[in-house]
């Protein structure tokens, strides 16, 4: 195994002490074991430290600043299924800052050119958001994973037309403490699809993490060829629009495409926000792993 850096040892630790709670809590280990195990997972994962330019798939770059990690899709699924307990489409890509404090995935669809000329109706989306969690909340149920209730929006919808990036944030309680977590959630249009960047941070610490966030992400870029100015007659268009991207993406064309099933995350709302809320568990953690400067 290669040594890990200091700021990935950092992060090791501070993930590990997240995880444990929820662990000890199901009473599976106890906290030391499954801490040596997390931390072992982490540093099995090959961690891309920045500054460094690299490849999100084949339809964009992103740049990975100093004091920052990134995962491919491959060490991202073991991040977020066995670390993180988190559903996994394996097309998801890890980054974030090495101290922790909040982490994020990208992930590309082929849901085809979206137009971006629909009003969005906030209200009526929490309403439909709030019916679907019960689905999503079925399949978490199956993995044995913590159940999520949507509290409503943090930030309402908002869509900038020359960025081309709609965002938003929901606030939600994990079941199994009862701590509220806040997804804040982008999306950036490209010609033939759609990217996702979540944000995944504990509520009291979204105000300090957003400029960051928004500011990294801003290092993710479509290669020639895949951007959104870039549509020709001809291209593949989304069956639904803006609102869609917000509900759960694409739930309603795909049940009539019959492909629902195999898109199921899509119901899940929220859903990398289970552990993002052990907000007091995580302190005491982080200050123990923290090396003396």
């Amino acid at each position: 195994m290669k040594l890990l850096s200091r700021s990935i040892l950092v992060f090791s630790v501070w993930v590990a002490g997240w995880i444990m709670a929820p662990v000890v809590m199901a009473q599976e280990e106890n906290t030391e074991e499954a801490a040596d195990k997390t931390a072992a997972i982490i540093a099995s994962l090959n961690w891309v430290e920045g500054p460094k330019t690299v490849d999100v798939g084949p339809v964009a770059t992103f740049d990975v600043p100093a004091g920052f990690l990134f995962l491919d899709a491959k060490d991202t699924r073991v991040f977020l299924e066995d670390i993180t307990q988190n559903p996994a489409s394996g097309q998801e890509y890890f980054f974030g800052p090495d101290n922790g404090e909040w982490w994020a995935t990208f992930e590309y669809s082929d849901t085809g050119h979206v137009k971006d000329d629909e009003k969005i109706d906030a209200d009526a989306l929490i309403k439909s958001m709030r019916e679907n969690q019960d689905d999503g909340n079925k399949e978490r149920a199956k993995k044995g994973w913590p159940q999520l209730l949507n509290l409503g929006w943090k930030h309402a919808p908002f869509y900038d037309p020359e960025t081309k990036r709609l965002e938003w944030a929901l606030s939600f309680v994990n079941s199994t403490d009862q701590q509220e977590g806040v997804n804040y959630e982008t999306r950036l249009l490209g010609r033939l699809g759609v990217t996702s960047a979540t944000l995944v941070v504990s509520p009291e610490k979204l105000a300090a993490a957003l400029p960051e966030f928004k500011k990294v992400v801003g290092g993710y870029r479509f290669v020639e060829g895949q951007r959104y100015s870039e549509f020709k007659e001809g291209d593949k268009v989304a069956e639904y629009g803006l609102a869609a991207l917000i509900a759960g993406g694409a739930a309603a064309a795909l049940l009539k495409s019959g492909l629902l099933a195999k898109y199921w995350k899509l119901l899940v709302v929220g859903a990398l926000a289970a552990f993002a809320a052990i907000g007091s568990f995580f302190k005491r953690i982080f200050r123990r792993g923290k090396p003396e400067e």
